[in-house]
């Protein structure tokens, strides 16, 4: 029988499961992850210590950032951007905002405004301007920053319902072409309630239709250098270019060269 039993592989025994030492070291790590946790809260490290704005210009820094909802002293994690851009939206002159977390407390706000394409001019008092953008929306916050009138001035204008209309047509202007224009006024015909006419900076006059503004009056500079070098007039921008000097009703066709083959071939079609 011994030498039987010799033959018979001896098999391990298991060895008890340390359940007790697991279940402990478990406790312990909780303990301590709920110890720095509240440690972390406790600390000015959860805080938010600056908000650095950037990129405004319609607005102020303390504007931005009691419209954003975010104040100095709130729990950093609590920053979310969804709800700044939601916030924001209260400010008609933002586009967009980027929010940026820098641990520790650091948050940043890049704005992006839409762009002033003219200033409006009150029509209660005829004294207060306010930017018209390119979304067509008038700023009539008196809080927000004053600003230098660097763009066209509208006087005269009865419909407040062109001036989206206006706004368009304005933003579709390269920067050179609308430091040009010093003022603009809504000056209707029985036929047209579009009409406008442009008070140019070289002393020109230009008549247009707002849709036509847009396109056309992108070759001012051309049509500029057809006209007699020291005459001033009336640039009529409508279906055709012509030209008209202030001292008599003399007439000259200065459209510049993309327009008359445009008209060409139109006429040709």
């Amino acid at each position: 029988m011994d030498a039987y039993d010799q033959r018979i592989p001896q098999l391990k025994q298991p060895k008890p499961k340390r359940k007790g030492n697991r279940k402990l070291i478990t406790l312990l790590t909780l303990f301590f992850l709920a110890l720095l946790a509240v440690l972390f809260f406790r600390s000015p490290y959860s805080k938010v210590e600056e908000i650095v704005v950037y990129g405004n210009t319609l607005y102020t820094k303390e504007q931005i950032v009691a419209a954003s909802g975010l104040s100095v002293g709130m729990q950093f994690l609590n920053v979310w951007e969804s709800r700044v851009h939601e916030n924001m939206r209260r400010l008609k002159g933002v586009e967009s905002v980027l929010v940026t977390r820098d641990f520790p407390g650091l948050i940043k706000l890049e704005v992006q405004e839409y762009d002033r394409v003219a200033y409006f001019l009150s029509l209660e008092d005829g004294t207060k301007v306010f930017p018209l953008l390119e979304n067509g929306y008038v700023l009539n916050d008196t809080a927000m920053k004053q600003l230098a009138v660097d763009r066209p001035l509208i006087r005269s204008w009865k419909d407040p319902d062109l001036l989206p209309a206006l706004a368009k047509a304005l933003a579709q202007l390269s920067p050179a072409v609308l430091a040009q224009i010093s003022d603009i006024s809504l000056t209707p015909t029985p036929y047209d309630n579009q009409r406008i006419t442009l008070y140019m900076r070289d002393g020109n006059e230009v008549r247009s239709v707002i849709h036509q503004v847009g396109r056309k009056l992108a070759w001012y500079p051309s049509i500029v250098n057809e006209i007699p070098k020291g005459e001033k007039g009336i640039i009529y921008l409508l279906e055709s270019a012509w030209f008209s000097k202030y001292s008599n009703s003399e007439t000259e066709d200065v459209a510049p060269s993309e327009e008359k083959k445009e008209s060409a071939e139109d006429e040709s079609a």
